[in-house]
């Protein structure tokens, strides 16, 4: 929460829609600029989020920017205090768990890309599971262009969308990448109909949400493979399939493509 004439102003906020929890920023006058406040509303967005995950209350998660842009990355003022207080590792990392929790989210999610997606804001979209982009995106890893490291998880986790050689040049050039690019090289996946980023994405979202359990398993299970081995992913494989052959939804699929309707899937 910010304070604006004594008044507590949202600067994040959560709804859920038809099993589809709405993280947004809500700055749209800083082009949702990150501060202090937006980091410990993610992040306790993202906390509650895996309560109602667990709870089998949602399926699938949008994370998006009110207005026009997801978000300009770190507030300028932030990013000036930075040069005047020391930080300390554990500060960092403080911060690098913001963006974790999202990713660690066992449904879906889905960063829901309109204009600006920059520094701290692409770092945030790279976190999440998939990202969609409106023909207005323009993305692009900032911090170095401000003499600073893009520490909260780019290193690791653009090189595993985009390649090890396109990570270091959109890290060295600090350029933008249009819609269009990011769908080429992989930075995103996902084209948005329309001027409405978050209405896209729950469209999608929705579908997730309303699929068979295993769509919540699959994220982790792809993301936990690429740090594995061979033997190691198809022994995660095999494990997840004899859970879900214990479900229903195997079952489900089968009798309604028999009886030629649409499978009615139980999530949870």
């Amino acid at each position: 929460m910010t304070m604006s004439n004594g008044v507590d102003v949202a600067v994040t906020s959560m709804t859920i829609v038809e099993r589809v929890a709405h993280v947004v920023i809500e700055r749209p006058a800083k082009r949702n600029a990150m501060d202090r406040a937006v980091l410990d509303g993610l992040v306790e967005h993202a906390r509650s989020a895996a309560e109602l995950v667990g709870s089998g209350a949602i399926g699938a998660v949008v994370v998006a920017g009110r207005g026009q842009h997801l978000s300009a990355g770190l507030d300028l003022a932030d990013l000036a205090a930075l040069t005047m207080t020391p930080l300390t590792l554990d500060d960092v990392a403080r911060v690098q768990a913001v963006f974790t929790a999202f990713e660690e989210l066992d449904v879906p999610v889905l960063a829901a890309i309109d204009g600006v997606c920059l520094g701290a804001g692409l770092q945030l979209a790279i976190a999440c599971h998939v990202r969609g982009v409106t023909e207005r995106a323009s993305l692009a890893v900032m911090e170095p262009r401000w003499g600073l490291v893009p520490d909260l998880g780019a290193s690791w986790r653009l090189p595993r969308l985009v390649g090890q050689g396109r990570a270091t040049e959109l890290m060295l050039s600090a350029r933008r990448v249009d819609a269009d690019e990011a769908i080429a090289i992989g930075l995103a996946e996902v084209r948005l109909a329309g001027d409405d980023a978050l209405a896209a994405g729950h469209e999608l979202a929705v579908r997730w949400a309303d699929g068979p359990q295993v769509l919540q398993h699959l994220p982790r299970l792809v993301r936990e493979a690429s740090g594995a081995s061979r033997d190691g992913a198809l022994a995660a494989e095999g494990r997840l399939q004899l859970r879900m052959l214990a479900g229903g939804d195997v079952s489900e699929a089968v009798t309604a493509a028999a009886q030629d309707r649409t499978p009615r899937f139980g999530g949870r």
